[in-house]
């Protein structure tokens, strides 16, 4: 009974290990397209192309979203 609940806890050890290397791999892979890691000799990384304009399209969402956010507290009434 003993050795049964050892294998049990091995085969869940082994699970849990799988399914969080590959989150690891998942999240490493993603932040490849955007951020390229420093290597050799260089101190810093860079963005690539993708995470440059990703960044500009957060900035640019951002700053609509808080436009629109102080338009509606404003609202301008039209008088007839």
């Amino acid at each position: 009974m003993a050795d049964f609940v050892v294998q049990i806890f091995n085969v869940l050890s082994n699970i849990i290990s799988a399914f969080a290397s590959l989150l690891v791999d998942l999240f490493e892979s993603i932040v490849a397209i955007f951020y390229t890691a420093p290597s050799g000799t260089e101190t810093t990384g860079s963005l690539t192309v993708v995470g440059t304009l990703m960044l500009i399209a957060l900035g640019t969402g951002l700053v609509i979203w808080a436009f629109n956010f102080i338009r509606k507290l404003i609202r301008v009434r039209k008088k007839d």
